[in-house]
């Protein structure tokens, strides 16, 4: 498989950050946010993942999960030392899937397909569709099988692309103009959000249907495998309104999202999260309210 290394990121405007493996006389610039693309919760060590055009970075609260609950502010690093540009990421347990675009200043092709990492970010490696796709949002799930399912939005054809096994092989589904892609809590059901209303898949991706109980959503977003009862899909309409469904057909309106809210993700204790460039906000009440994780 094809390793990645270094290279220098661009510059938008500064966030402050602690940057990891730096001492007091030797240190890289302050990492920039200028655009943000998802976002992911690890319910283990409370550590927030964001899918950034400077790579993925890490906000985490230094004294533990613990104050992050209760809301305190934290800090935010780069997750190794890959800066290419993720238009989309989803994790499964320790792995990482992301998509977009290599670092500046690499022979590269221009779309990344597929790469994976984990939690450490030690190494970048290609698994699928290098050249061929962009994945802008992507969506994993443990099957019942125990195989991994993979979906992803590919801005290339405009099209849903599936994998069952992991991301060994892909089939090409419905070209919807989707903005958000989510499996259900076994990944039978694919969901869509587009601009005619919700959509649900159950061939993988040939074909959907609108759910027409739904919400006009702009952004979707299931909890991890394993999550007691199924857990709850978040979905967040186009006036920042977040709300929740078991099932996908019935939603319920909870609160507001943060304003500016660019992506979202829900953990496994049913916790929600929400980012945009002003930084990350979680909250612990199904979105009444929110607390500050990590300032940008």
């Amino acid at each position: 498989m094809r390793r990645t290394g270094a290279a220098a990121a661009g510059a938008v405007a500064a966030l402050s950050v602690v940057l990891a493996g730096c001492s007091a006389t030797t240190s890289e610039p302050p990492i920039v946010v200028s655009h943000l693309h998802a976002v992911d919760i690890d319910d283990e060590s409370g550590d927030i993942y964001l899918a950034t055009h400077e790579g993925i970075l890490r906000a985490t609260v230094e004294s533990g999960a613990d104050d992050v609950r209760v809301g305190g502010v934290g800090s935010v690093e780069r997750l190794g030392a890959w800066r290419g540009d993720v238009m989309g990421m989803v994790r499964l347990d320790d792995t990482i899937y992301l998509s977009g675009h290599p670092a500046p200043d690499t022979d590269a092709p221009m779309n990344i397909g597929v790469y994976t990492t984990d939690r450490s970010g030690a190494e970048f490696a290609s698994l699928a569709l290098e050249g061929d796709a962009d994945f802008h949002s992507m969506a994993v799930m443990a099957a019942a099988d125990g195989s991994t399912a993979l979906a992803g939005i590919d801005s290339v054809t405009g099209r849903v692309v599936v994998s069952r096994d992991g991301g060994a092989t892909w089939s090409a589904g419905a070209a919807l103009g989707a903005r958000s892609v989510s499996w259900d809590a076994d990944a039978e059901h694919l969901f869509a959000t587009t601009e005619q209303g919700l959509q649900v898949s159950i061939d993988d991706g040939a074909t959907f249907t609108l759910v027409d109980s739904a919400p006009v959503l702009l952004l979707i977003s299931a909890p991890p495998p394993s999550t007691p009862t199924g857990g709850l899909l978040m979905g967040l309409d186009l006036d920042g309104r977040v709300h929740l469904s078991a099932d996908g057909e019935t939603w319920t309106p909870a609160g507001l999202a943060p304003p500016g809210t660019e992506a979202i993700a829900v953990g496994r204790r049913g916790t929600l999260v929400a980012a945009g460039l002003d930084g990350v906000h979680r909250s612990d009440d199904r979105g009444a309210t929110w607390s500050i994780v990590a300032e940008f």
